[in-house]
């Protein structure tokens, strides 16, 4: 078996092939595992190798050379440099392996390409000895396949080792404490962050629920004067509070760290702790829309106004099962006779998908903006406009930036029309105190989903429930004011056709998850697992350009796969309740001009 003459090729141009150097990764954000520089590894990949194209091996050759390398290493055991040498090709196509996936190419027989990386760290840590990074690489690529709990014990297994062998800096361990952390965070989230119904009464850091890791230590030992040691292995129990507090004793000057732990504190209601945070965040990140958005709206936060409860469903209610269910027409939005009953079907499916809001004009307005946006992100490397690509889910194949408003008049213009004629609803819905009450426009984005992105995960955007009274099997700690948290709509414009037929990325939505009086736990358990699933109660929301969708930012929801050959591209946009804390969990897309600058009024969008 030979290598093909592909990969000849493109490892001698992209993969340099010295015994021990650093391993170089992309720096990612909360849904990816950062490596660092400092940690040293035979792994090494230039730039180059930085996502596979049609000019490089396909992913069969990747595959085979995979195999071939495997099988010399096993006959040249003997040769020392030549085995190094040929490891560190192996752990190049380990992570040529793991873009291939990554741009969603499937598999080659029974086994995906980050399954066979893998492996391939696997077998390289268990036949030629420990290597933190490789087994970073390892974890990464655990966490890809969605074995999230063998990913933390990975990586907790990196800290350990370079904890002990004094081999990385403080700034090093720091990223991985909040690696671990992001982990630990998706294993067992905090209350309010999964599907389950948790209390936050009297809830503190030692509260949060913890990972159990293993570890075997040396110990040493004196008696009669003479030095024995021995393995000892202690269970050592981490929470992400205590992953975010180490990681803020290793570098205190590290911004994402009090960040971090800033939004792990608003998620337990510690409200004045978390602003305390995101203000030590901020110093360090002062460009940072999260931190601005949460500063801002705490320091006009309203403690004394009363709690608005969400509106009591009536018995046996029926939720949406179909598009046709949760979709009206726009006329119903400007006949204020109609308003009630639109307010009424959105407490209970908690999602309106309007058809025709919006003028093809109006469209191309948007749609004109967007590609503005993005061709100077393209063609400039010094882009203005703010980008949350790496915070959003399934980021591969997304494009998700702020949609400025400021200085930004023909594109405000027509977002102010559009929420002036959303208003009256919104107000009902927000249980605005009176016709004269702000609402607070809190986000202002777009997002393009390419062809051959991934399905996201189904999620919902803002942590906890809306205030609900109690109701048939809430926890018996339930309290409808500290237990519920003020409400927060998505609005979601469409520019794209996706009626077409095929897959391109549409939102999906599950009707009723948004309560926690109508859909269980379980019942949003198994649609996360399995979304597609006919019985899964999440509809696909295929619509024409104009179409306008309002949802709770609490109902569980998803941007699908996009199979087809063309981009799909919407504009959004969230309001909130008016004298409250920014909701908790919320990726805040604003530019940073705009923060804080605008409410929607009767009239439309008007300046604070």
């Amino acid at each position: 078996m030979r290598l093909t003459a592909a990969w000849l090729v493109f490892m001698k141009s992209a993969i340099l092939l010295q015994p021990s150097l650093s391993f170089i990764s992309k720096t990612s954000s909360k849904s990816k595992i950062r490596s660092t520089s400092s940690v040293q590894s035979r792994i090494t990949l230039s730039s180059t190798v930085s996502g596979v194209d049609s000019s490089g091996p396909t992913l069969e050759e990747t595959m085979a050379a995979a195999s071939f390398l495997q099988a010399r290493l096993e006959a040249e055991r003997e040769r020392p440099q030549t085995s190094i040498d040929l490891l560190g090709n192996l752990h190049s196509i380990a992570l040529a392996l793991m873009e291939f996936d990554d741009v969603h190419l499937g598999a080659v027989g029974d086994v995906s390409p980050t399954a066979r990386a893998a492996e391939l760290f696997q077998y390289s840590l268990d036949n030629f000895g420990e290597d933190p990074a490789v087994r970073e690489r390892l974890s990464a690529a655990f966490r890809t396949l969605g074995q999230l709990n063998k990913s933390a014990e990975e990586l907790f297994k990196v800290i350990k080792t370079l904890e002990e062998e004094q081999t990385a800096d403080d700034e090093t361990l720091c990223m991985l404490y909040l690696d671990l952390g992001f982990l630990i965070d998706d294993v067992i989230p905090l209350p309010g962050a999964g599907y389950d119904l948790e209390s936050v009464i009297n809830y503190d850091e030692k509260d949060a629920p913890k990972l159990t890791f293993e570890h075997e230590e040396i110990v040493e030992t004196v008696a009669d004067g003479e030095i024995t040691y021995q393995l000892k292995e202690r269970t050592i129990p981490l929470s992400s509070f205590d992953c975010y507090r180490n990681a803020i004793n290793l570098d205190p000057a590290s911004g994402l760290a009090h960040k971090k732990l800033a939004d792990a504190l608003a998620i337990i209601g510690k409200n004045e702790e978390s602003s305390k945070a995101f203000g030590l965040a901020a110093k360090f990140l002062p460009d940072d829309i999260c931190c601005a958005t949460h500063l801002h709206f705490a320091s006009i936060q309203n403690d004394s106004q009363e709690a608005k409860l969400a509106i009591p469903l009536e018995k046996d209610v029926k939720l949406g099962k179909t598009l046709d269910d949760i979709c009206v027409d726009s006329s119903h939005l400007d006949t204020g006779s109609s308003l009630p009953s639109l307010a009424s079907t959105f407490e209970k499916n908690g999602v309106i998908v309007f058809r025709g809001a919006l003028s093809l004009d109006v469209v191309k307005v948007l749609s004109d903006k967007v590609d503005e946006i993005i061709s100077s992100s393209t063609d400039t490397a010094d882009c203005t406009v703010s980008d949350f690509t790496d915070e959003t889910k399934a980021a591969k194949r997304r494009i998700h930036k702020a949609l400025p408003l400021v200085d930004n008049e023909q594109c405000t213009k027509t977002v102010s029309h559009l929420m002036g004629r959303l208003r009256p609803l919104l107000a009902l819905i927000l249980q605005c105190n009176s016709s004269e009450d702000d609402i607070p426009l809190i986000g202002a984005g777009f997002m393009q989903t390419s062809p051959n992105a991934t399905g996201q995960q189904l999620h919902k955007d803002v942590h906890h429930s809306d205030r609900h009274e109690t109701f048939d099997g809430n926890p018996e700690s339930w309290d409808c004011d500290l237990n519920g948290y003020p409400r927060c709509i998505s609005i979601q414009a469409q520019l794209t056709d996706t009626t077409l037929g095929g897959k391109m990325g549409s939102l999906e939505v599950m009707p009723g998850s948004h309560r926690p009086d109508l859909v269980s736990p379980s019942a949003i358990a198994k649609a996360v697992k399995d979304p597609s699933d006919s019985g899964s109660g999440v509809i696909t929301v295929n619509v024409v350009p104009g179409t306008v969708t309002i949802y709770s930012s609490r109902l569980w929801h998803r941007g699908g796969a996009n199979e087809s050959q063309k981009d799909r591209r919407f504009c959004f946009f969230t309001a909130t309740e008016n004298q409250e804390n920014a909701p908790p969990g919320l990726i805040h897309t604003m530019q940073m001009s705009d923060v804080g600058r605008w409410c929607i009024s009767g009239s439309g969008l008007e300046k604070n």
